[in-house]
C-alpha cells in the first residue's frame, strides 16, 4: 500500500478495533447487570439488560459495514485482512454474547416473581468462571497475545464442568423436593446461557489466533479429539 492508503487503511482499522472494544464493554457490562438483578432480586437492572441488548445489536451492523468497507476499498491481504475478518467475527460472538445476557435476564426476572430459592448462590462459582473467562479472551484480543489466546481458550473446560455440577445439585433438590420446580427450572436455564458465553469467549480466544498466527483451529484437529473426550 501506498503511504497515504496506508495511513487511511490504520485509520479505519484502528476505528474498528475500537468499536469492536466498546462492544465488548457494553456486553460484559450487560451481562453484570442481568446477574446482579438475579442475585439481588432487582428486576429493574434485568430490564437495563434487556432495553441495553439493542444498542449492541446496532452496533454489530455497524462493525459489519465497516469490516465490508475495509474489504472492499483496500482489498487488505495477509495478517490485514485476517485483522478485518477476525475482529467481525469478534464482534459476531460479542452479539450472541449480549443476547445470553438477554436471555438471563428474562429468566431472573421469572425467578425475582417466585418466592426466594437458597440454591441461587451456587450460581455464583459459574458466573465469575464464565466472566472471568469472557475477560481473559477479550485481553487477548486486545493485546494480539495467541499465547494468551490459547490459554484462555482452554479454560472454558472448567466453566462447562462447573456449568455440569450445577446443573446436577439442582436436579437432585428438585428430586427431593416436593416444592415447585419452575425457579429451579429457570436457574438451570441461566446455568445454560453462563456456558453459551463461556462457548462465545472461546470462539474470540480462537478468532485472536486465527489473526495473530494464521491458524484456524475451529476444524482443526484439538476440536474432534475434544469431541472424543467430552
Amino acid at each position: 500500500m501506498h503511504d497515504h492508503i496506508l495511513t487511511s487503511f490504520n485509520a479505519a482499522l484502528t476505528s474498528l478495533r475500537e468499536q469492536v472494544l466498546t462492544m465488548a464493554s457494553m456486553a460484559r457490562k450487560n451481562l453484570a447487570s442481568a446477574m446482579r438483578g438475579l442475585m439481588e432480586r432487582d428486576s429493574d437492572l434485568c430490564n437495563a439488560a434487556i432495553a441495553a441488548d439493542q444498542d449492541v445489536n446496532d452496533l454489530e451492523k455497524n462493525i459489519d459495514q465497516l469490516g465490508m468497507q475495509i474489504l472492499l476499498k483496500f482489498q487488505p491481504t495477509a495478517h490485514d485482512l485476517r485483522q478485518v475478518m477476525g475482529t467481525v467475527r469478534i464482534a459476531n460472538n460479542l452479539e450472541r454474547i449480549s443476547d445470553q445476557a438477554c436471555g438471563i435476564a428474562k429468566r431472573a426476572r421469572n425467578i425475582n416473581n417466585l418466592p426466594e430459592i437458597a440454591e441461587l448462590k451456587l450460581i455464583e462459582p459459574v458466573y465469575h468462571l464464565c466472566a472471568r473467562n469472557l475477560e481473559s479472551s477479550m485481553q487477548a484480543f486486545t493485546d494480539a497475545d495467541p499465547d494468551a489466546a490459547a490459554q484462555a481458550r482452554l479454560a472454558d473446560k472448567l466453566l462447562d464442568a462447573a456449568e455440569k455440577a450445577f446443573d446436577s445439585s439442582l436436579l437432585q433438590v428438585m428430586e427431593e423436593r416436593q416444592a415447585p420446580l419452575e425457579g429451579y427450572l429457570h436457574l438451570i436455564f441461566v446455568a445454560r446461557f453462563l456456558e453459551r458465553v463461556g462457548d462465545h469467549a472461546k470462539n474470540i480466544c480462537e478468532d485472536t489466533i486465527f489473526i495473530e498466527r494464521a491458524q484456524d483451529i475451529r476444524f482443526g484437529k484439538n476440536k474432534r479429539a475434544d469431541a472424543v473426550g467430552a
